[in-house]
């Protein structure tokens, strides 16, 4: 396909360039008259000269061998070879009306004169209107890319011959245009951040898909493969993306650079490093890539941490809290330097302000075209401005950092780490800068959290390589351990006898067994004096306070009317009447109409009737149990006048009609039914916390996940719909257009528990303060999708283990879960970043299965999991959510070796509150359960010890 000249483009942006000429020329543009830019003979290994990406930017295409001349008044010369000419004869004549260009001018170049008459040409264009103050006049030039007697080759003979015309003529003087180009072209045009947008999603597709997906498999396949044999294949997925299943035409994308990768304790975070030829390290490794869609280039680079000392993750938690820093320094108006200024503020504020030795000279510099502009870098000293449009890579990181000894005798015996002195830290991310934004807005969104870097390959070691050793043996202490390993125990020679490593390896386990025990006991004891010592503090406080909260134990008086000409106008002297408006029930007594308020009422009774029709209804009363469905205001108000008034206990009224009687049955249970169900809804909804209203993302593609069903229900219907992520909070609305609202403040635990033996993949919220779902008030959300059917049928013909329909149907479950665990964590991830990016902390947490036990929390056998701050069962309802921080206490019960299971108890800090029971715990979880920051007490018989 021949190329074509979008005319309208290439007069548009020549109009803008033309147009920041003139307002910035005494500025930026260093006093130049006109510009002369020229573009070159070919040479493909700098394909980032000014002239390159100019030309990109106008014509679309690269035109070697050519000079451009843009003068004050707005005429355009552009002198070339045939061929190029005929390529922008579509553009002459056609000046857009209210175009600042006058008019484009082709010269053709002529090799008889040497391009003498075109140079003549050109000369009278800049001597014709270019200065005005007797001074020589500027001629604005590339000059990095100017010829001169060292760099003859650089613009072949049309430009250097241009060069001796120029350079030749008396008034005339050339100054830099580079400073100037990079300003222009850093302020982007939607079109052109589109395609950055573009290539950055490409960029962060190939690091997620390509080089994560192939790190892991390295990982995991422990391959030994050397840093440019992985940079090599990550530069030929940038070259090839269908390699990983994009569908993007090859012929629009190119690698920016040969990709980056490190490890093995040597680190250099500069964007000119090189991948070496040694062998990766499962240690601290960093990638860097880039790419570019269409000639627009994005960058992105990332820290993966295997097996990592807690020194090194508190360090890059440091780098992750600068780059936000960072980002909240690139807004518009402020200039480049104060995004140095803020990381090195930010470090100093900290508690690790050494790492300010470590930062690199600078962090980041402009991006597009131009993949790296010497003129736009965030140094220290880079006084230009931010304006909206602008587009940078904000580079952060750390080189360098001494690793000290405590935190390699810390790590994992068998971790690489260990064997590093220092290590690097390096974070990439496109960024643009927008008009209203509180931060610049990043654009690579690979997560780089520490839970989205760090990998765990090495466990603790709990015991020897023997294949005996171990069995019986508890786990002990990792610094004993570690103790006993540097002690070097003595070896198996016993007088003189050789002592076999099997009992030796028994004998070990019992003496670690011991010691664990041991020191266990000694950390209990130091917790009971401790909590002890909390305890008087709380029982001095609480006689302080005691009868603080008299007003709140005091009876409200009944009042149903204030005089008896409010009584409704239909009562009889003779006849039961009741207001139902006034909740209340008028019985004569006497021939005289008494108002009983309906909370007096205890019950009401209508015998079958005989001769005549008998209603007796029964009142609250001292002397006897008021009932636990008695209003609590009635309670009060018995107690209160019980020692010196007089009660009546019933009144049974009898009547010949009995319709009059059955009228008043009915209204008065009615009546009884609707004040029992507001004193209800007022006890539900007494601590109720007033919720803030959603805030609708409408700017931005929302997170969601889509046919999810929620615990609990609507009014006992099976509730299904989809579940968002706003930017406070998150929205369910179900196919019926029912709506909960969970607010990222009221989140007090997020838990994400992925399909592994269960039947449902799940996130679960527990709320601090609960909220109304329909009638009910529900402190625990769950919104989950079954992965298999609960129930299936078993037909009663026999199937082979080899049936070629089971082994499908097996398949397409574990792809499933697969697929359903994958959706539910990235949904889980966004949901973290927009919660962050918005200001409120939110993290999920997943279950540890290893560490899980059976119990009975509530009717039935289900399986209990330890979370980083809880102890839940969220598979089965009613659902079990303790907050470990809220435990004061942990008793074990029936702890016997005649029994099979024990019993736990787990005592609330808040006394008034009942504790939480897990009953029939199997006796081989003991040892794993009490290995707890908890205080904890056994017992023989089921009894509390508080």
């Amino acid at each position: 396909m021949a190329a074509e000249l979008d005319v309208s483009r290439f007069y548009a942006r020549l109009g803008r360039l033309h147009a920041h000429f003139l307002k910035h020329r005494d500025g930026i543009w260093q006093g130049a008259g006109c510009l002369s830019l020229h573009r070159g003979q070919m040479n493909d290994d700098e394909p980032y000269l000014k002239s390159v990406v100019l030309h990109q930017y106008l014509f679309g295409w690269e035109l070697p061998d050519t000079i451009l001349l843009l003068t004050e008044t707005g005429d355009c010369f552009v002198l070339a070879a045939k061929k190029k000419c005929e390529f922008l004869e579509a553009a002459v004549g056609k000046t857009p009306t209210g175009s600042s260009i006058i008019g484009l001018t082709l010269l053709t170049r002529n090799k008889s004169d040497g391009n003498a008459e075109n140079y003549e040409t050109l000369m009278e264009a800049v001597t014709a209107k270019n200065g005005s103050n007797g001074d020589k006049k500027k001629v604005g030039v590339l000059m990095k890319e100017w010829p001169s007697e060292k760099r003859e080759s650089i613009g072949g003979p049309l430009v250097s011959g241009w060069e001796k015309s120029l350079t030749g003529a008396d008034g005339l003087d050339v100054s830099d245009a580079t400073p100037g180009l990079s300003l222009f072209m850093s302020i982007k045009e939607d079109s052109e951040l589109d395609l950055m947008k573009k290539s950055s999603v490409l960029s962060n597709k190939i690091l997620k898909h390509g080089f994560i997906k192939r790190i892991e498999e390295v990982i995991d396949s422990e391959l030994n493969v050397t840093h440019t044999q992985l940079s090599g294949e990550i530069d030929g997925i940038i070259e090839d993306p269908s390699k990983i299943n994009l569908k993007v035409p090859k012929e629009h994308v190119q690698s920016c650079y040969f990709p980056i990768v490190q490890s093995g304790g040597e680190y250099d975070i500069k964007i000119s490093a090189q991948s070496t030829e040694k062998s990766l390290k499962y240690d601290i490794v960093t990638v860097s890539l880039g790419s570019r869609y269409q000639n627009y280039c994005s960058n992105v680079a990332r820290t993966f941490l295997v097996d990592p000392p807690k020194e090194v993750s508190e360090t890059y938690e440091v780098l992750l809290s600068m780059q936000e820093e960072c980002l909240r320094a690139m807004v518009p108006g402020r200039p480049l330097k104060s995004v140095y200024a803020t990381a090195v503020n930010f470090l100093k504020s900290s508690e690790k302000s050494f790492l300010v030795r470590h930062l690199p000279k600078n962090l980041g510099f402009s991006i597009g075209l131009d993949f790296r502009d010497p003129n736009l870098v965030l140094s220290a000293k880079n006084s230009i401005h931010f304006r909206p449009g602008m587009v940078f890579t904000l580079s952060v990181g750390f080189a360098g950092v001494p690793l000290s000894d405590s935190a390699k005798s810390a790590a994992n015996s068998k971790s690489a780490v260990k064997d590093i002195k220092e290590y690097g830290l390096l974070i990439s991310d496109m960024v643009v800068i927008s008009e209203n934004s509180k931060s610049g807005e990043v654009m690579t969104k690979h997560g780089k959290s520490l839970t989205d870097i760090s990998y765990t390959i090495n466990d603790d070691d709990d015991s020897s390589d023997d294949d005996d050793n171990g069995k019986g043996g508890a786990a002990t202490n990792g610094d004993e351990e570690y103790a006993r390993k540097v002690a070097k125990a003595p070896d198996n020679v016993v007088n003189g006898k050789r002592r076999s490593s099997r009992l030796e390896s028994t004998n070990e386990a019992i003496q670690n067994a011991h010691e664990g025990t041991a020191e266990r006991e000694r950390r209990q004891i130091a917790l009971m004096t401790r909590k002890n010592e909390e305890r008087l503090r709380e029982l001095a406080r609480s006689a302080r306070n005691k009868g603080d909260d008299g007003e709140s134990d005091k009876a409200e008086e009944l009042r149903a009317y204030d005089r008896t000409k409010d009584y409704p106008d239909s009562v009889l002297p003779n006849q039961v009447k009741v207001d139902m408006v006034n909740q209340c029930v008028i019985l004569p007594i006497c021939g005289n109409p008494v108002p009983f308020h309906i909370s007096t009422i205890k019950n009401v009774v209508l015998p079958d009737p005989d001769s005549a029709t008998y209603l007796r209804i029964n009142f609250y009363t001292a002397g006897m149990a008021v009932g636990k469905d008695a209003p609590a205001n009635m309670a009060k108000l018995v107690q209160k006048y019980a020692p010196y008034a007089s009660f009546i206990r019933e009144m049974t009224f009898r009547s010949l009609d009995s319709h009059n009687l059955t009228q008043a049955f009915r209204q008065i249970s009615e009546l009884r039914k609707r004040a029992r169900q507001k004193e209800l809804r007022e006890l539900e909804e007494a601590n109720l916390v007033k919720q803030a209203k959603l805030v609708r993302t409408k700017t931005e593609r929302v997170p969601r996940l889509s046919d999810l069903t929620m615990r609990p229900v609507f009014a006992g219907r099976k509730t299904q719909g989809n579940l968002e992520a706003h930017s406070n909070g998150l929205r369910f609305i179900s196919m019926r257009g029912e709506i909960v609202d969970i607010m990222y403040p009221n989140i007090k635990h997020a838990i994400f528990q992925p399909c592994e033996n269960e039947i449902m993949v799940l996130v679960h919220f527990h709320l601090r303060h609960p909220i109304m779902l329909g009638k009910k008030k529900q402190q625990d959300i769950q919104f989950f999708t079954e992965v298999i059917d609960a129930s299936q049928t078993v037909d009663a013909g026999r199937r082979s283990m080899y049936d070629p329909d089971e082994m499908d149907d097996e398949q397409r479950e574990r792809q499933l879960r697969r697929k359903l665990n994958e959706a539910f964590k990235e949904f889980c991830r966004k949901v973290e970043n927009v919660a962050k990016k918005n200001g409120f902390s939110l993290e999920f947490d997943i279950p540890y299965r290893d560490l899980g036990f059976n119990g009975n929390p509530h009717k039935e056998m289900v399986f209990i999991q330890p979370t980083l701050n809880c102890l839940v069962n969220l598979t089965e309802t009613p659902f079990f959510v303790v907050n470990l921080s809220d435990v004061d206490h942990v008793h074990f019960e029936r702890v016997t070796f005649m029994s099979k299971a024990f019993d736990i108890v787990l005592i609330n800090k808040d006394f008034s509150k009942q504790p939480w029971r897990v009953d029939m715990i199997p006796n081989d979880d003991k040892e794993s359960i009490q290995v707890c920051p908890s205080h904890f007490m056994s017992a023989v018989l089921n009894e509390l010890i508080s």
